[in-house]
This record gives structure tokens, C-alpha cells and sequence, in this order.
């Protein structure tokens, strides 16, 4: 069990350099990172199975609740990241006409060709 946040699963585990704790993953990137423990509002209760995987973030723009990677706008605010990269790249926020409801994967290898 995390020593900070007293979560019980992680994919890694790591130990604080001082005392030597057990921490969790997000703790413990977060202590090398910025030299101090991660804060409580950013701790995550843990998940009991019912309740959405995303932890029940929501886009501030197009409010959806499914992305790869949840990014944050200049102001603070939560994006899904579709919306947080075209801010980024565009300058302003993603029209609403282009949210679709799935995530479309990349290909990483083309098709073979059948022989």
C-alpha cells in the first residue's frame, strides 16, 4: 500500500530516497519530479469497478469523458486530448462538429498483403 495516498494498485512501485517507503507509481514520479509529495486533491480514491474509468473527469470543452490522455488548458481547465492538442496547435478552442464518439487508434504497422 502507497505510504502517501494508501492506494493498492499501481504498475510500478516505487520507495521514497529517504525513509526508504513504499510508493505508488503517481507518488512517486511526482516526488522525483518536483522535489515534493504529490498533493492530496490529486490523489485518486481508488476504483471499486462501477464508477467510469476515466475517475469521472469530463472535457471542459467538448465534455466528453473517454480520451487517451487527459491534458490541461492555459487556464487549468481539463481537456481531453483531442481538444488540448488542437488549442495547442490552432491557437483556440476545437470546434464542437468534429468531437466523434470513439477514439481512433493509429495504425503502427501497414496492412501485410495477402500472398
Amino acid at each position: 500500500m502507497c505510504s502517501h495516498c494508501n492506494t493498492t494498485k499501481t504498475p510500478l512501485w516505487r520507495r521514497e530516497p529517504l525513509t526508504r517507503r513504499l510508493l505508488c507509481n503517481a507518488c512517486g514520479v511526482y516526488l522525483q519530479q518536483r522535489n515534493r509529495m504529490r498533493p492530496a486533491d490529486l490523489t485518486v480514491t481508488q476504483c471499486d469497478g462501477d464508477t467510469d474509468i476515466s475517475g469521472g473527469l469530463e472535457c471542459s470543452h467538448c465534455h466528453t469523458h473517454r480520451t487517451s490522455v487527459w491534458q490541461r488548458s492555459k487556464t487549468g481547465a481539463k481537456l481531453c486530448n483531442a481538444c488540448g492538442v488542437y488549442a495547442r496547435l490552432h491557437g483556440f478552442d476545437r470546434p464542437l462538429a468534429f468531437r466523434k464518439d470513439r477514439i481512433r487508434r493509429r495504425g503502427k504497422y501497414p496492412k501485410r498483403m495477402q500472398s
